[in-house]
C-alpha cells in the first residue's frame, strides 16, 4: 500500500529537479532544490503515516451481520416455534432491517435475503434461506410485534415466529489466549472470503453472501486451533503463515485490509 506514493514522490522529485535544470542554466545551485526534495519526503512520510493509521487491526464483531436501529416490522432475531419449520428448534432467524436474512445455529450462520412489498392488495413477505423459511408470505403479527404468523402464499401452510431476545452467534472471549501478534487483524481474498483475528481468542471466517462463521481459537508456530459450536463444540485445526501483508492460512492466500472492510 506504501509503494505507490514512495514512486510517486520520486516521479515528482525528478519532474522537479528537471523544471529547476532547465530555468536556471548558469546559476549555482543553491537551497530551493533541497528545499523542494524534504517538502516532498515529508509529504511522503504523511501519507505513509495516515495509510497506516487507516489500517485497522481491531474490530467488534459484534456489529457484523447486526440488526439495524429503526428497521422494518421484521427486524429482529426469530425462532419458528409453530408449524412449519417448528421442527428446526435450535435454528435463529434474523432479520437486519436492511434486506439482509441470516439462518443461524450455534456460532455458524447462512446468509440470505428478505424483502417487504405490496402484492396483489396484500402486503406480503419473502425470504430465500435453506431451511425453515423460503418463500412467499401475507403476514399478521401479534399487538405486541413479538410474534407473527407467516402464511405460504402457494400452500397455505404456516409458520408461527417469535422474538429471541438474548442470541449471539459471537461466542465468549478467551480467557488468556495464545495468539500469534503477526495473525491479528483482518485478512481477504480474491473470491470474497474474509478472516479475521483478534486479541481476545476470536475469529471469524466468511465467504460473502454465503456464509460466515465465529471461533474461539489459539494460534502459534504455524498452527491454528479454532473452535466453533452447532448443537454442540468442534474443533479444528489449521495451519497458517504469514510474510509482509500476506497471509497463508490452509495452503490458501490472503491479503491484508482494514478491519472495518470485513463483510
Amino acid at each position: 500500500m506504501i509503494k505507490m506514493p514512495f514512486k510517486k514522490a520520486i516521479c515528482a522529485t525528478l519532474a522537479i529537479c528537471a523544471v529547476l535544470a532547465l530555468s536556471s542554466c548558469g546559476e549555482k545551485s543553491g537551497g530551493t532544490s533541497s528545499a523542494t526534495q524534504a517538502d516532498t519526503t515529508e509529504a511522503t512520510t504523511t501519507e505513509q503515516t495516515t495509510a497506516a493509521e487507516e489500517m485497522k487491526k481491531e474490530t467488534d464483531l459484534t456489529a457484523l451481520h447486526a440488526v439495524k436501529k429503526d428497521g422494518d416490522a421484521f427486524a429482529g432475531m426469530w425462532q419458528i416455534t409453530d408449524g412449519t419449520g417448528s421442527q428446526l428448534e435450535s435454528f435463529v432467524y434474523e432479520f437486519d432491517g436492511d434486506g439482509n436474512a441470516y439462518m443461524m445455529i450455534g456460532t455458524m450462520g447462512y446468509t440470505g435475503t428478505y424483502g417487504l412489498k405490496t402484492t396483489d392488495g396484500k402486503e406480503t413477505f419473502t425470504t430465500q434461506l435453506m431451511f425453515g423459511l423460503n418463500g412467499t408470505y401475507t403476514y399478521k403479527f401479534s399487538d405486541d410485534k413479538n410474534s407473527v404468523v407467516l402464511t405460504n402464499t402457494e400452500d397455505k401452510t404456516t409458520s408461527t415466529l417469535e422474538r429471541v431476545n438474548d442470541f449471539s452467534p459471537v461466542p465468549e472471549p478467551v480467557e488468556d489466549p495464545q495468539i500469534d501478534e503477526a495473525l491479528l487483524g483482518a485478512w481477504s481474498d480474491d473470491t470474497g472470503a474474509y478472516l479475521y483475528f483478534g486479541k481476545d481468542g476470536l475469529m471469524y471466517f466468511s465467504q460473502a453472501d454465503i456464509s460466515f462463521s465465529f471461533y474461539t481459537y489459539s494460534a502459534g508456530d504455524g498452527k491454528i486451533t479454532q473452535t466453533y459450536s452447532m448443537k454442540e463444540e468442534t474443533e479444528e485445526t489449521a495451519t497458517y503463515s504469514v510474510s509482509g501483508d500476506t497471509l497463508t492460512y490452509n495452503k490458501y492466500e490472503y491479503q491484508r485490509i482494514s478491519a472495518d472492510k470485513l463483510v
